[in-house]
């Protein structure tokens, strides 16, 4: 049996097609090559590092670092409190159960000047989604030149929370008074560091808070 020129012409022209792609393939390769090498020298003559922004040029983010793992207490920060000598500062927690079960959360002072801290009340029990006051207060040194006091104050609750505390003495005011905020939940996100079956209830659970 022997081709018609129809199908002899179908099959030149399916061939010169498949030869255009490949002409095209090659020139968008080379042009995405020349790029790259000249973006790279660009930022090698400025003193910038290519590597460190390759995810940027890609349109990536700098978000991409692990964090501490879930396990690691959350850590909120540093609060200065400056008071008179022998004036007492005072540190109020609004602590929030973010889980949909009752929860017992507890506060209490770390450090080696964590027995001078007295704190009202020491656990508070809160509903779903209820909020609580805690409040940590510490009498500063009657000297001024005495080294500020530090202690760190540890939540208990679904999650560890710590905060670092440090009342340091001046003669700015005679009282000093801060309040922050904690939201105590378990972290039900799937992160893309997770492991996608792993659940993340509050440590120690058996059971998920969400059901």
């Amino acid at each position: 049996m022997t081709r018609t020129a129809g199908s002899a012409r179908f099959a030149d022209a399916i061939a010169d097609l498949i030869d255009h792609g490949a002409r095209l393939s090659r020139e968008v390769l080379d042009a995405l090559v020349s790029d790259t090498v000249e973006v790279a020298r660009s930022l090698t003559a400025s003193g910038t590092t290519f590597g460190a922004t390759t995810g940027r040029l890609l349109g990536g983010c700098d978000c991409c670092d692990i964090p501490p793992p879930c396990w690691m207490p959350q850590q909120l920060g540093t609060i200065t409190s400056h008071v008179c000598p022998g004036a007492t500062a005072s540190l109020r927690l609004r602590i929030t159960n973010g889980s949909a079960v009752q929860r017992e959360i507890t506060v209490n002072a770390a450090g080696p000047q964590a027995a001078m801290v007295a704190i009202e009340p020491v656990s508070v029990t809160l509903a779903p989604f209820a909020e609580g006051t805690v409040t940590a207060t510490l009498a500063a040194a009657a000297d001024q030149k005495c080294e500020p006091q530090q202690v760190q104050l540890w939540v208990h609750g679904c999650r560890d929370h710590v905060l670092r505390w440090s009342v340091e003495v001046s003669e700015r005011g005679c009282s000093c008074s801060h309040e922050i905020e904690i939201e105590d939940c378990p972290d039900l996100v799937h992160h893309w560091y997770d492991h996608f079956y792993c659940e993340r209830p509050c440590p120690g659970s058996t059971v998920a808070s969400h059901g």
